[in-house]
């Protein structure tokens, strides 16, 4: 017997150990995990109605096909983008984010590029830099356009006439396990991001320094749980937060300080598994909540005492 041989013997032998040794613990009998590694969200699901402030006062069905984006023009319209285009754009194709200006210049984000409807003009198209764009949230002032792209984990800046942006990269970075990065300008002009992985919400000046930031990473009704939460944002006329989330599906108002204030639509006012809930408020403070699973947008007032 040569040495090869030799040596291919002994390598099957501890082969067959292994295999043998993994087999016997796979279909051994051994204790059942406890009580305490048994885990459901479902008593997360109910919520105090007590902090329910908010009902549901009307909702509207665009024909659009599957819902993917909301926006509010200044003069209080609603502008929802589908696969099908945008409100008063079809066949513009699949839209991922939608902004709209005081002029009513409507951003629509396509997933790799920006197209800007004028409400007079011809279209334009921006390029978006980079391999890896994956636009999920646009907003826009007087001076800037701010995108959120999840692909490339980062914002980018442009200026109102577009052109080369500005990269803005999170402090220390943005953490977008998912395709869910929303952001928003304060009325201060300052910006708004979430930064999904670690449940934040943080606060920039338009040359990417942070100011300020709060989070909470809960599975209780304060605080944000899964992955990539909230989805979606919006800021309310006084500042406070309209969050969404997917998972534990709810729709919430966070004060400045990022303390709950009121409860929007608890989780039994989905269906399960719905994602995608973008929000958008308007000058009355009517919480608008876009509901893809029911192809709806889902309209919010605060209920009178």
């Amino acid at each position: 017997m040569t040495s090869i041989q030799k040596n291919w013997i002994w390598f099957l032998a501890i082969l067959s150990l292994i295999i043998g040794s993994g087999i016997y613990l796979v279909n051994s009998r051994r204790t059942e995990l406890g009580k305490s590694f048994s885990y459901s969200v479902d008593e997360y699901r109910k919520v105090d109605p007590a902090l329910i402030k908010y009902e549901e006062v009307d909702s509207i069905s665009p024909d659009l096909g599957k819902l993917s984006a909301l926006a509010i023009t200044p003069d209080g319209r609603l502008i929802v983008g589908g696969e099908k285009g945008i409100t008063g754009f079809p066949g513009v194709g699949t839209v991922s984010c939608l902004a709209v200006d005081e002029e009513g210049t409507i951003f629509a984000g396509m997933s790799d590029h920006i197209e800007v409807f004028p409400k007079v003009g011809k279209k334009k198209i921006w390029p978006v830099p980079g391999p890896k764009a994956y636009l999920t949230s646009i907003a826009v002032d007087d001076e800037f356009v701010f995108v959120a792209d999840a692909g490339s984990r980062c914002i980018w800046r442009y200026g109102r006439d577009g052109g080369e942006p500005l990269k803005l990269e999170g402090d220390p970075m943005f953490y977008v396990p998912s395709p869910y990065f929303d952001l928003d300008i304060g009325t201060d002009g300052s910006l708004w991001v979430v930064n999904p992985g670690p449940h934040a919400l943080e606060n920039y000046r338009v040359d990417g320094s942070l100011i300020s930031s709060w989070k909470n990473a809960s599975y209780s009704i304060e605080g944000f749980s899964g992955c990539c939460n909230p989805s979606h944002f919006a800021l309310m006329p006084d500042g406070a937060f309209v969050t969404a989330e997917k998972g534990l599906v709810r729709v919430k108002i966070h004060n400045l300080d990022g303390s709950l204030r009121f409860v929007v639509a608890a989780p039994d006012q989905f269906d399960d598994g719905v994602t995608g809930l973008d929000v958008a408020v308007d000058d009355a403070g009517r919480i608008c909540v876009l509901d893809p699973s029911r192809s709806q947008v889902r309209i919010f007032e605060e209920k009178k005492q």
